[in-house]
């Protein structure tokens, strides 16, 4: 328990993944949060929760809403640029976290990149809570990868 009690309660995760596509594409899915619950297979981690998203989905302040048995999160974009979705999180009215993700073009792929960064307000828990986030948004960004790529490989098909 002192151990759990030691751990840091700040973070900062940091992702980057290349993929192949176009970058008009992939904008329009990432940069639209109406597709992150597919694409960060959401339902894998708790397929008991009610989901509200924001329409339009895709302009600053779009939000989504996650409501389960024991915890609710909110999602908002706070910032859009032609590479970037800034985001906040808030779980529980509580722990507050602010992430980006970019697309970089490079010279024959897209190079995705991924910040989270957070602070867990929970005195006792709260270095348990930020492993065990920082877990879930490995998994999150790696779903969040092949499950973009996958829709840009079939985008590219429809286009032949």
């Amino acid at each position: 328990m002192l151990i759990a009690v030691c751990l840091p309660r700040q973070f900062k995760i940091e992702h980057q993944a290349e993929i192949h596509g176009s970058f008009d594409d992939a904008k329009l899915i990432l940069f639209d949060i109406k597709h992150w619950p597919e694409l960060m297979a959401w339902k894998k981690y708790n397929d008991d929760f009610e989901l509200h998203i924001s329409s339009p989905s895709n302009t600053l302040g779009a939000n989504a809403f996650l409501q389960s048995l024991n915890t609710d999160i909110e999602i908002s974009i706070t910032r859009l640029t032609d590479n970037a979705i800034h985001y906040s999180l808030l779980v529980n009215n509580e722990h507050s976290m602010f992430g980006v993700f970019s697309i970089d073009k490079t010279t024959h792929s897209l190079q995705l990149n991924h910040v989270l960064k957070g602070t867990i307000h929970s005195t006792v828990s709260g270095g348990v809570t930020v492993l065990f986030i920082r877990s879930l948004a490995d998994n999150m960004f790696r779903s969040s990868v092949n499950n973009l790529q996958s829709q840009l490989k079939l985008a590219q098909k429809d286009l032949k």
